[in-house]
């Protein structure tokens, strides 16, 4: 049993910007636009498998 195909695309994340300054500021930035650029794939991902039936 699949679930409907939802057709609109969910929108991109807003990043969080990378300071200019401070190294480990830069990490924790860079580690929290990561992890949500994956989470957004991770969503792509699960809505496409929905429309292709599983």
């Amino acid at each position: 049993m699949s679930a409907p195909c939802i057709a609109t695309r969910p929108a991109a994340p807003v990043l969080p910007a990378v300071p200019s300054h401070g190294i480990f500021e830069q990490v924790q930035a860079l580690l929290a636009r990561e992890q949500l650029r994956a989470a957004h794939v991770r969503q792509l991902e699960s809505l496409l498998d929905a429309c292709g039936g599983g």
